[in-house]
């Protein structure tokens, strides 16, 4: 697939199929040491009163921090391929819509996390 560019209007699956594409194991170790600042986000979304963000942060995390990601080799299921880019994409600095904006600003973060958690419900069972 194409990177999406802004003159192409792409629905949320194809955006999430996108972010997966070429996820390896050792982006999953990698983004386990960033669990902090996973964590932080969830606290920021706490704050901002996006609950269903929260939760998915703690799912997220638990992944993160699961022996399955421990113990992960390639060619990564792509649920754990979806979780971890998810995850990356909490912990960007530039998304969809900036954090900064009050009330919106996390809500793609929410729409991602949400809809990854949609389509692999076998997550929470990692989790």
């Amino acid at each position: 697939m194409n990177t999406p560019t802004t003159e192409q209007a792409v629905s949320l699956d194809e955006y999430i199929n996108h972010l997966r594409e070429g996820f390896m194991a050792d982006d999953l170790l990698r983004l386990r040491r960033r669990l902090p600042a996973l964590k932080a986000k969830g606290d920021a979304a706490r704050a901002a009163g996006h609950r269903e963000l929260v939760a998915g942060v703690e799912v997220l995390a638990a992944i993160l921090g699961s022996s399955v990601v421990e113990t992960c080799t390639d060619p990564l299921p792509v649920a754990l391929t979806e979780a971890g880019a998810a995850a990356a994409y909490l912990l960007k600095g530039i998304d969809l819509i900036p954090d900064s904006l009050p009330r919106i600003g996390l809500s793609d973060d929410e729409w991602i996390v949400a809809r990854v958690l949609e389509r692999n419900p076998e997550l929470l069972k990692i989790a």
